[in-house]
């Protein structure tokens, strides 16, 4: 699947280590929005530490971004995510160096203010947080 997408906040990467070889694995997960009039919020996971970096993904920048969407099972709940596989820039933009990027993902990640619409008031509320 294809999608283009505004990115949003770029996630701290997880460490796992796996019990059986030992090896450790490194996921990064990145999140976009996509545009219209019905924009949608998308987290994409990036196995490989090295693998993301190559992508040279920056906060503020749009991206074509190339994924699968898999679902797993555990304990009778089921758990989807959306597996980036090639990112494209599509705004023209010039990719900063890493110093940049980390200045940008620390003023995104400080940043209080939202886009999201005002919250109902307490006799509207149905419990529900959307």
């Amino acid at each position: 699947m294809e999608i283009n997408v505004k990115v949003v906040k770029i996630l701290d990467a997880q460490r796992f280590t796996s019990s059986r070889t030992g090896n450790e694995y490194v996921k990064n997960i990145f999140v976009g929005t996509t545009q219209g009039q019905y924009p949608k919020t998308i987290a994409f996971s990036v196995m490989g530490e090295d693998k993301f970096q190559k992508m040279g993904i920056v906060v503020g920048g749009m991206y074509d971004v190339s994924f699968d969407v898999e679902s797993r099972e555990w304990n009778g709940k089921y758990f989807t995510e959306c597996n980036a596989w090639l990112v494209k820039r599509i705004d023209n933009g010039v990719v900063g160096n890493q110093q940049q990027v980390q200045t940008d993902q620390n003023s995104h990640a400080t940043n209080t203010t939202n886009n999201f619409p005002p919250q109902q008031s307490s006799s509207e509320n149905d419990g529900l947080p959307f």
